[in-house]
């Protein structure tokens, strides 16, 4: 498997060579934009809105307007000059309990390889960050951008996952979720509890699939053969005077898979 990253993790003196691979793939349906008069491909063209002229990717370098209408250029090899240590590093600069990083700051996800004679050290990262229950926290330089990531253990692997810097999150106060001080019956508890038992599993990842994905290829499948695509009806939210009965109906459909799974 292709690397899409070489460099060193350092903690402290220490420096380990490593590669980074991305942890999942996407295997989707892609589309190309077409008129919907005569199904031609639809192309696109770079124009400059000074000249009107037509322009190729090597006449086209990047711009940052620093007020309206005023822009500083760069070009890629003055951004490729901008020398950081994070460039070839995943430079680990603290460490903290595993259970601190917050579920909303992973962005990605991309398991660390040892490289070249990179191996004893990998396994002696791994083991200590295992035994200690901690994280790495750091930086490293990609795609122009450095980030801040987290090295952390998973199974027998490590895993780099970068974070969203605090400026980069949504602030919750704006999104007018309820406080705990909404009341609910005692009724509407005991019934979503018992629900939510019911319906628990073993996770198993593999039992998941795109559905979405499927259902699209049905679609594309139907229209080449001619045949009439159907829109199914979409869900409506549940209101507050229908949530028992909702939750009672919910229960009864889940009792057969309850049974089959207890069996």
């Amino acid at each position: 498997m292709r690397a899409s990253w070489t460099g060193m993790i350092s903690f402290g003196l220490v420096n380990i060579p490593v590669k980074l691979y991305s942890a999942a793939r996407e295997e989707k349906t892609t589309f190309h934009q077409m008129h919907s008069e005569d199904s031609g491909r639809v192309g696109y063209q770079k124009v400059c809105k000074v000249c009107s002229k037509t322009l190729e990717s090597d006449q086209i370098i990047k711009g940052y307007e620093y007020k309206k209408g005023h822009y500083v250029l760069l070009t890629d090899d003055e951004l490729d000059k901008i020398s950081l240590h994070t460039a070839r590093t995943i430079a680990i600069t603290s460490f903290v309990g595993s259970e601190e990083i917050d579920a909303v700051l992973p962005a990605e996800i991309h398991y660390i390889g040892p490289d070249e004679n990179g191996e004893h050290a990998y396994v002696l990262l791994r083991e200590a960050l295992s035994r200690s229950n901690k994280v790495g926290i750091g930086k490293i330089t990609m795609r122009t951008r450095e980030q801040l990531v987290a090295v952390r253990v998973v199974e027998d692997k490590l895993v780099l996952q970068t974070l969203h810097y605090a400026d980069e999150l949504t602030h919750t106060d704006e999104l007018g979720i309820p406080g705990t001080d909404v009341q609910l019956s005692e009724a509407e508890m005991e019934l979503s509890q018992v629900l939510i038992q019911y319906m628990t599993r073993k996770f198993d990842l593999s039992a998941y699939h795109d559905d979405y994905e499927a259902a699209l290829k049905e679609m594309i499948n139907k229209k080449i053969e001619g045949q009439e695509v159907t829109v199914p009806a979409e869900p409506q939210a549940t209101e507050v005077i229908d949530i028992v009965a909702a939750l009672k109906t919910s229960l009864a459909a889940s009792e057969p898979s309850r049974k089959e799974k207890s069996a």
